[in-house]
């Protein structure tokens, strides 16, 4: 009966762990996973901004070039 008992309470102890390791492995992975999404995420945006950025340098210098052509015209 004692052993009975005994083992019955090694088997308790050893699932009560075994439920806690597991625990700890999913928030590992959980922050794993944020932190690769947020990388790609990232990426994308970086990728979508780039042109647009591009494109507003250009618009800036091409209003910054039409700006000094009408100043010249005026001082004519």
């Amino acid at each position: 009966m004692k052993s009975v008992k005994f083992l019955i309470m090694i088997l308790v102890l050893v699932v009560l762990m075994g439920g806690v390791a597991c625990s700890n492995r999913e928030a590992d992975e959980k922050s794993s996973v944020d932190e690769i999404t947020t990388k790609a995420a990232k990426a994308v945006v970086d990728r979508i901004h780039s042109p647009i950025d591009k494109a507003k340098a250009t618009k800036s210098i091409g209003d910054d070039r039409m700006q000094e052509m009408d100043k010249a015209l005026k001082n004519r």
